[in-house]
């Protein structure tokens, strides 16, 4: 009997869960920074914090979501590794850029938008 999760299925899951706490982690960061009065300027960091709280929320309801085979996770992930790729784009790009963050960044986000666009995770989610 085959697995109704394909091995692409699961490796975005593992992507996607990567994201997920690499998003939690910075906005820990960025709290504690707010919180410890390290901010020259608070509503920035402010807005920061309650952004990176967004995306964070975000990204555990699309995990979430893929993981229960729903169709709007996939979408919602895939709209994210583009957005992903065009921020390790702009990593790399500039006089201040930042090589291997930014190749780390396209690397997981690449792989895992093939990854979501392959046939059998289109097959293993219903329609």
């Amino acid at each position: 009997m085959t697995s109704p999760r394909p091995l692409q299925l699961n490796l975005a899951l593992v992507f996607a869960c990567i994201e997920t706490l690499t998003a939690a982690v910075v906005t820990v960061f960025f709290a504690f920074g707010l919180v410890t009065n390290q901010a020259q300027d608070f509503l920035i960091l402010l807005t920061i914090v309650a952004l990176m709280i967004a995306a964070t929320a975000f990204l555990f309801a699309a995990t979430r979501a893929l993981y229960k085979l729903k169709r709007w996770g996939r979408s919602a992930l895939i709209f994210w590794q583009f957005l992903q790729i065009s921020l390790g784009w702009g990593s790399i790009d500039g006089k201040n850029g930042i090589l291997w963050l930014g190749i780390s960044i396209l690397a997981i986000s690449g792989i895992t938008a093939v990854l979501l666009f392959s046939k059998p995770v289109s097959r293993a989610i219903p329609n």
